[in-house]
């Protein structure tokens, strides 16, 4: 995307939301609460694994609205619908407020109308009077959102292994810490099942986690309450170092580890870094509990830079780390790149602190026939438009915005012919500015409800 045409996308993000009016001729409207049991009569419709108990799900989601779902009526009949879901993710050392895209739907005797492009539009200038930088979603029609502004961002990342293979790699071993003498050893790890007054310790762990995270939501108490109440998991394992016990004084200091299981798959799993081997114990309890209700092979979503991925390829098992899986893609909307980049500016600093000369840093970037520079000094990053010097890489709009998402490694593109730079200082700077990340979304957070 030129530098023109970020301009343009933002001036059309900024048009009014549409409450009672047209796109491209076609009325969307947002959704009152009176519009809750016509809505779960179409999401049954088109959904047939659409439950009850997901749809009430839906609905004590902390931060939902019934304005939050635009719908397109044919005599007072819901025949199109969208979601809208606020969020916030981390991104290393910045927060993003995000919007994710879910349940974009036609009936099927409507379809061919130009309804889900007129919802999508219409949820885009929405999304951006909410306050949010990116529009997240996930789709097994990739090709529709492209033609429309929208880029592959994001990869699965999972392993599958056979459970009678993994626990036999991963039989009890002794676990000595860094600079820990030999004759001292751990406390031993307790693997239970959480108990809702021990909360605390799994928001206190997650929220550790996703300090450094890429992709990951941040979640408040009233979040945590409410998925536990969703229930889109069976059960959460806790590891506890010394007694099982509940702690009289509530701090639960002794769970270092939590994971959450859903029938073969384990969906999310945190552990304390000061216990290297609590992913593993969960792991084998995980897998010991999968025998016992006649599983063989199980399936781990763990983001791509985590070890224990290494220990599953060692029992036999395979890796996915693709951006179509069985289909389905992430995909990301810039909705605001000046305030994407600004809010990018924590995580610009951090990848600048080895070098203590710092003072400023600029990148020229062409896109097409426009021209733009990247801009961080420590008061701040900008992305405008001005004419670049000898320090510049040539690339696409849409791999801009993956590189600024850490989606693109730019040294491969480069030696793929994918893009290309100036002169080896463009490619350093790029590389140092916009390095790949492990970016991924934990599915916890949009499994349904059981």
């Amino acid at each position: 995307m030129t530098s023109t045409a970020l301009v343009r996308a933002k001036d059309t993000a900024r048009r009014p939301a549409l409450r009672r009016g047209l796109a491209a001729g076609i009325a969307v409207v947002p959704g009152t609460a009176g519009d809750h049991p016509a809505v779960q009569f179409f999401l049954s419709s088109v959904f047939p694994e659409s439950s009850s108990a997901d749809f009430q799900s839906q609905l004590e989601d902390p931060a939902y609205e019934p304005c939050d779902r635009l719908l397109i009526k044919h005599c007072q009949n819901v025949v199109a619908h969208l979601r809208l879901t606020a969020r916030e993710m981390r991104f290393g050392a910045a927060t993003l407020p995000v919007s994710c895209v879910t349940d974009n739907a036609t009936l099927l005797e409507f379809r061919g109308r130009g309804y889900a492009s007129a919802l999508l539009e219409a949820a885009e200038c929405k999304m951006y009077q909410d306050g949010a930088i990116l529009g997240l979603l996930r789709t097994a029609e990739p090709g529709f959102y492209q033609r429309r502004g929208w880029i592959v961002c994001g990869r699965h990342s999972y392993s599958t292994v056979g459970c009678h293979r993994l626990l036999a790699q991963l039989q009890p071993q002794e676990t000595l810490l860094p600079g820990m003498p030999v004759a001292a050893k751990p406390p031993a790890l307790h693997i239970r099942y959480l108990r809702r007054v021990e909360l605390a310790a799994v928001i206190r762990l997650h929220r550790a986690h996703v300090r450094q995270a890429y992709g990951a939501y941040v979640r408040t108490d009233a979040d945590w309450r409410w998925l536990l109440n969703r229930r889109g998991f069976d059960r959460i394992y806790v590891a506890i170092e010394g007694s099982p016990e509940i702690e009289l004084d509530g701090t639960f200091s002794a769970i270092v580890g939590y994971a959450a299981a859903r029938n073969a798959r384990l969906v999310e799993l945190v552990s304390a870094s000061r216990r290297p081997d609590t992913a593993q114990q969960l792991l084998a309890r995980f897998c010991s509990d999968a025998v016992e209700h006649d599983l063989r092979e199980v399936r781990v979503d763990l983001p791509p830079n985590h070890p224990v991925h290494a220990a599953l390829l060692a029992s036999g098992g395979s890796y996915c780390s693709q951006e179509l899986d069985r289909g389905q893609a992430f995909m990301v909307k810039v909705l605001d790149p000046a305030r994407l980049v600004q809010a990018l500016h924590p995580e610009f600093l951090t990848r600048l602190t080895a070098d203590e000369q710092f003072v400023h840093r600029e990148l020229g970037i062409v896109v097409g026939d426009q021209q733009c520079i990247l801009e961080i000094t420590p008061r701040g990053s900008r992305l405008d438009a001005g004419r670049v010097r000898r320090t510049f890489v040539r690339c696409s709009g849409g791999q801009l915005w993956q590189m600024l998402l850490g989606h693109l490694d730019v040294r491969q593109a480069v030696e793929n012919g994918l893009m290309s730079v100036s002169n080896c200082l463009a490619l350093e700077s790029a590389c140092t500015l916009m390095p790949p990340l492990p970016l991924w979304f934990p599915p916890l957070d949009d499994l349904p409800a059981k």
